[in-house]
């Protein structure tokens, strides 16, 4: 078994896929700026990606590195853009000099669908043109840049996961589906921008880390996945109609146009769904949980 840093390690990906390395015997560190709970199965390091000295002992003697840390989301990336650049690209960089001082022999990171921008063709295949709309996009894309040149450079493996709209427990609140659930638990409108027929393929995360693992143990190396479910593209009105529904509340929907909103219809992204193909043929990737079974999850919880 290796011992593996996963930066970020109590962000909403980080947590899952923490416990789940646990639970497979890898030696795990947490490296994140605050760990909420306290845990004797695994290390929890409080730090910054930002900081090199952090860095530096946090990485010490391990085998694997998996870069998680990064502020999210193209709402919240477009407010903060400069603290976005640095967080996502310098804390990168600086991930990825630990990496080659401490020798550490692969280096996965997290990238984001973000990066492929609006594709003619769909669904999308991982080696479509990168033209990313978004601040959090374009600092995706440059994170794979780096990581690409100091393997190619230093030596190192890598993989890159390209995440497809992931939902699970604990989500941040301004993602979609956790944004409509917190409006229909407090009784609230859910606010839709635009028509919403923009189409997406949501991912739960437990298919998410199910793919992150197979990608751990036996992703080709220096290769690039989707991680998604291309199962079941679904526009968002039709998202909010069935948790609604599922709600058994008596929730209205409200259409707001982006001319009345603080978001871009230029950045809008009117279709995504990912091809998925690479990952099942090289690692007999299969998402189990449909859309209608994981809301189910979301609504039992």
């Amino acid at each position: 078994m290796s011992k593996i840093l996963v930066t970020g390690g109590s962000g909403f990906i980080g947590g899952e896929l923490v416990n789940s390395l646990v639970k497979k015997g890898h030696e795990v560190i947490s490296f994140d700026i605050l760990h909420n709970n306290k845990s004797s199965d695994f290390q929890q390091f409080n730090g910054s990606i930002l900081n090199p000295y952090d860095l530096d002992k946090a990485v010490k003697n391990c085998d694997m590195i998996v870069h998680l840390a990064a502020m999210v989301g193209v709402e919240l990336t477009e407010k903060k853009r400069l603290e976005c650049l640095e967080i996502n690209i310098q804390g990168t960089k600086f991930i990825l000099d630990a990496a080659v001082k401490q020798k550490v022999k692969k280096v996965f990171f997290s990238s984001s669908s973000e990066v492929y921008g609006d594709q003619e063709i769909i669904p999308i295949k991982e080696d479509a043109q990168l033209k990313p709309k978004s601040n959090y996009g374009i600092t995706k894309m440059v994170g794979e840049e780096y990581l690409k040149a100091y393997s190619n450079f230093y030596g190192f493996d890598y993989n890159i996961f390209r995440f497809f709209n992931l939902y699970g427990g604990n989500q941040r609140p301004e993602f979609v589906i956790p944004k409509f659930k917190k409006a229909i638990d407090n009784n609230e409108k859910l606010k839709i921008y635009g028509d919403g027929k923009q189409i997406r393929s949501y991912c739960n995360i437990l298919d998410a880390i199910d793919g992150i693992n197979r990608i751990i143990g036996n992703g080709k190396k220096n290769t690039t996945y989707n991680i998604g479910n291309n199962n079941d593209p679904i526009s968002v009105i039709d998202l909010a109609n069935k948790m609604v529904n599922l709600s058994k509340k008596n929730i209205k929907i409200e259409k707001i146009s982006f001319e009345k909103s603080d978001r871009s219809a230029k950045r809008e992204i009117y279709k995504r769904q990912p091809d998925i193909s690479k990952i099942i043929q090289d690692l007999k990737y299969s998402p189990k949980i449909n859309i209608d079974k994981g809301l189910k999850q979301l609504f039992s919880n």
